[in-house]
């Protein structure tokens, strides 16, 4: 018997939106996994944009269970962000008995048989919570959007793989089950990842708070503090219609202010002690970089943050929670944590990082990793 799993697939109104949808649901009609153990749960909020729905109702809905799984159209009059529309969407999962769920991006493809992997990937170990899809870039079959993301110990994030073929990929899965034979992964990327409904019910998907940015790593992060795993399926492939921009300014508060809650909610106090000296240099440096590329107000934001006092109550209720709620120490924890930043994309990549930071960083995460209990 297979499984039934829900689908959440976000059909806000973006400039490309009806291309996106189309493409993306136009690949769902070829997926192998039956249709009948499918749920499609699409969600709009509102944006800035006349709503998708109508749209929606006229092409898309006359096909729901007949050459589409069944589909269930939430909508949501207000803006509530990546993270209160995904939620949305589980509340349903859930609502609908599915033993799993799946998050797909709107500007996505994919394989016909992404779902099957997914699932055997998750049948076969019942301690892994998520397993995400290798993500190709849709623009260019060949080459790879995400082989699982990558965290860095200072709380960043990036796309590991990104721009590699697909052949160095496979090569990469095969040395990297020699010292990692789940392949474990440092957090899933949002844009095409399958989740066990019991875990998750248990961990939370996303917190709403985030908002947007940094979302995923802290749901990967709830699962991995309580002793589940979070794996990449090679088999399982889709195709993400991405392309790296510099972030922009409105961006950087969110980017900024949300990795700092991710230290200040899982590091214990020790780690906190031994990483702080190399998170004071790395801010001093994003101060320079702040003045210079023109987001000062931006980190000025996160600062003023900081002076809230319902910002700290909300961190440290998490704080206290995800430390109740962890079965391993730091070490285990930031087990697959990066010490340096190599993602190819021309908005991060500079010979100051390249020369200066990413040496300095992966040293003293050398040192630090092993002083972490």
């Amino acid at each position: 018997m297979f499984p039934k799993v829900g689908i959440i697939y976000l059909t806000y109104p973006t400039p490309e939106w009806q291309q996106d949808i189309d493409r993306c649901l136009t690949s769902l009609a070829s997926i192998s996994y039956p249709k009948d153990r499918i749920e499609l749960i699409c969600v709009e909020s509102k944006g800035k944009l006349p709503p998708v729905k109508p749209w929606f109702d006229q092409c898309w809905m006359p096909k729901s269970g007949r050459e589409l799984p069944r589909i269930t159209y939430l909508l949501k009059d207000e803006w509530i962000g990546f993270s209160g529309n995904n939620n949305l969407g589980f509340e349903k999962v859930k609502d609908l008995g599915c033993e799993y769920v799946y998050l797909l991006n709107e500007d996505t493809e994919i394989d016909a048989d992404f779902l099957t992997r997914a699932v055997e990937r998750a049948q076969a170990d019942p301690k892994i919570a998520y397993v995400q899809s290798l993500i190709l870039l849709g623009s260019n079959k060949n080459l790879v959007n995400t082989v699982g993301n990558a965290y860095h110990f200072l709380g960043f994030g990036y796309s590991n793989g990104y721009l590699w073929t697909r052949e160095r990929a496979e090569r990469f899965f095969v040395e990297e089950r020699k010292r990692n034979p789940d392949l474990e992964i440092g957090y899933f990327s949002g844009a095409g990842v399958l989740g066990r409904v019991s875990i998750i019910s248990e961990c939370g998907l996303f917190d709403e708070k985030f908002f947007s940015y940094h979302e995923d790593t802290d749901a990967t992060l709830q699962a991995r503090v309580r002793g589940y795993k979070i794996v990449v399926e090679p088999r399982s492939v889709i195709y993400h219609y991405y392309e790296f921009v510099k972030t922009q300014l409105k961006k950087n508060y969110w980017v900024e202010r949300n990795r700092f809650v991710l230290l200040f909610s899982y590091a214990r106090w020790w780690t906190w002690l031994l990483l702080l000296p190399m998170i004071v240099v790395m801010e001093l440096a994003l101060l320079v970089f702040a003045i210079a590329g023109d987001w000062w107000g931006e980190k000025w934001k996160v600062y003023r943050e900081w002076t809230n006092p319902k910002f700290w109550q909300w961190v440290l209720q998490r704080r206290r929670a995800i430390q109740r709620a962890r079965v391993i120490g730091d070490r285990e924890l930031f087990k697959f944590a990066v010490g340096s930043i190599e993602f190819q994309g021309e908005g991060v990549r500079n010979p100051i990082l390249t020369f200066i930071g990413n040496p300095l960083m992966r040293v003293y995460w050398r040192i630090a990793r092993q002083l972490i209990v």
